[in-house]
């Protein structure tokens, strides 16, 4: 799957970037996820400790808490 960012992601920071790609990739198969539980395994080191960043742009604060459940 690969998607250009639109001109309003492109400010992002790279961190942002890397969740938002996250968010992208379960909506996108979100048909094969919902019948049971995933884990998702990323190399991106500062996203391994996600729960413990501090939400400081409106941004993350609106799609750090978007659960990735379905």
């Amino acid at each position: 799957m690969s998607k250009a960012l639109s001109p309003r992601y492109q400010g992002l920071s790279t961190y942002e970037k890397e969740y938002l790609v996250i968010i992208v990739a379960v909506d996108q198969w979100r048909s094969y996820l919902q019948h049971a539980k995933f884990v998702i395994h990323i190399d991106q080191r500062s996203l391994v400790h996600l729960e413990e960043h501090r939400l400081t742009t409106p941004w993350q604060q609106k799609a750090f808490t978007k659960p990735l459940g379905l």
